[in-house]
């Protein structure tokens, strides 16, 4: 007889019994299987005909700020997550710290225009995360969600607060740059 380690055998049956479960678990163009799904199939093929989308799309709604608002909230809470995970592999893996990075752009002596949107394209999205997140606490503590001018209220504050404390930011570092290039 011949000796199969278990293991070996153990992936071949896994491999079989899942590709038998995806192949019966699709469900073919032709198979309606309830007259609920072929009055579903016939509504999509008729809706293709006339080039209509499938599923409902952005461009159909009109933008409202409460989803453009958590739209952003997540794109700049991912976007900090990426570059703090990219940052943070770079220089583990490269040869330069993060400090002597920064020295190297401060070489280019670049003026303070130029690096002043470069430090609001960095703060605006911390700040504003950070502080509608806080609103987003508020909202599951039942907080400011009564009716939808409070919602509307809370957020435009939240952009304006966050424009407006990343704008100080940005000034107090400019401001500080030349006085130390004075001094």
């Amino acid at each position: 007889m011949i000796n199969i380690p278990t293991s070996i055998l153990c992936r071949l049956g896994a491999r079989s019994s899942i590709s038998r479960s995806f192949g019966t678990s699709v469900v073919a163009k032709s198979d309606a299987k309830t007259p609920i799904q072929k009055f579903g199939w016939e509504y999509l093929m008729k809706q293709r005909a006339k080039s209509r989308p499938i599923a409902p799309h952005l461009t159909i709604y009109q933008p409202q700020l409460t989803w453009m608002l958590s739209g952003f909230h997540r794109i700049s809470g991912c976007v900090m997550a990426g570059t703090l995970l990219v940052g943070g592999i770079g220089f583990a893996v490269l040869p330069l710290d993060f400090t002597t990075f920064i020295e190297y752009i401060r070489g280019w002596n670049l003026p303070c225009a130029v690096t002043a949107v470069f430090k609001y394209i960095i703060a605006f999205p911390i700040i504003f995360h950070t502080l509608n997140g806080i609103r987003f606490l508020g909202f599951d503590l039942a907080k400011g969600v009564d009716n939808i001018g409070q919602v509307y209220k809370s957020g435009w504050l939240v952009f304006g607060v966050s424009a407006v404390i990343a704008l100080a930011i940005v000034i107090n570092s400019c401001q500080n740059k030349s006085k130390a290039v004075k001094a």
